[in-house]
């Protein structure tokens, strides 16, 4: 009787250590709660893209809350944020496999960075520059969700941004050159979009791929900073209520390059194994 309550106190002590090292892992939330939310609006996931209920996450300081599916989740975890994010996966189809529930159940998550973690802020996050946060959130998926992946390249549909026959319109950039105020910018109608910005065409390709929803390779052997300013009528536009091009024609006219239909290599992540998560 002595011995098994030796070995049942050692097992207790053991869990708690095992636990309180856990906590202390820069790599792994100290605290992290899940509960379940039910299934996302159709409509909202046909408008973003299967797996995205468009809903972005809080980060504020060491805390992270979100409510949102486990197929975001996994965007933001192996990196899709500095490509384009969800919708960019999605319509992209750069992750595949997995039951249907990952992309269709909204789970709530808040979840607390131990002391000392970097502290990033949400546009740091959003566009790929947190990298410890994104290790939080893996080692979350695996630890609760159960989630087992691999990676593999390739090819995808998707385009190739190249110079038009008539030479590129895109001006570089000076020392002089400065974005607008935003006071200006979103100044056509609502039915249009405009982006003025000074950037490379690694970026404008990455760009041009959240807008096509599909991954744009550059092959237009442009090197260095441009200003890159284009007018175009998003598909969600009402027809006849804007008078700009759609972003294909806008590429061509205004930038003198041209988005070519084509495959393109695209690494992807290949879901083994989830779970759904019990909740706390």
């Amino acid at each position: 009787m002595r011995i098994l309550a030796t070995c049942l106190l050692l097992s207790v002590v053991s869990y708690a250590a095992s636990r309180e090292l856990l906590a202390q892992r820069p790599d792994t939330f100290e605290v992290a709660t899940i509960k379940p939310l039910g299934e996302a609006n159709a409509e909202v996931l046909a408008r973003f893209g299967g797996g995205c209920d468009g809903n972005a996450p809080r980060v504020d300081h060491r805390r992270f809350t979100v409510s949102t599916t486990a197929y975001a989740l996994i965007t933001w975890a192996y990196g899709f944020n500095k490509n384009g994010g969800c919708s960019f996966v999605s319509y992209g189809g750069l992750i595949t496999g997995g039951p249907s529930w990952i992309r269709t159940d909204r789970f709530a998550i808040q979840a607390l960075m131990p002391e000392g973690s970097v502290e990033y802020s949400f546009g740091q996050f959003m566009n790929g520059q947190a990298p410890q946060l994104e290790i939080m959130i893996r080692n979350l998926l695996a630890d609760r969700f159960h989630l087992a992946v691999h990676r593999e390249m390739k090819e995808v549909p998707g385009y190739t941004l190249v110079v038009g026959k008539n030479g590129s319109k895109i001006r570089p950039a000076t020392d002089r050159d400065v974005p607008p105020p935003p006071a200006q910018r979103g100044a056509t109608p609502s039915a249009s979009r405009r982006i003025y910005m000074r950037t490379t065409m690694t970026y404008v390709a990455l760009m041009l791929g959240v807008i096509t929803r599909r991954p744009v390779v550059d092959r237009t052997g442009l090197a260095g900073d441009f200003i890159f300013e284009l007018e175009y009528a998003p598909d969600e536009a009402p027809p006849g209520e804007s008078s700009a091009p759609s972003v294909f024609t806008a590429v061509q006219e205004q930038l003198g390059l041209k988005l070519e239909s084509a495959k393109v290599p695209a690494e992807v992540v290949v879901i083994d194994r989830a779970e759904k998560p019990s909740e706390d």
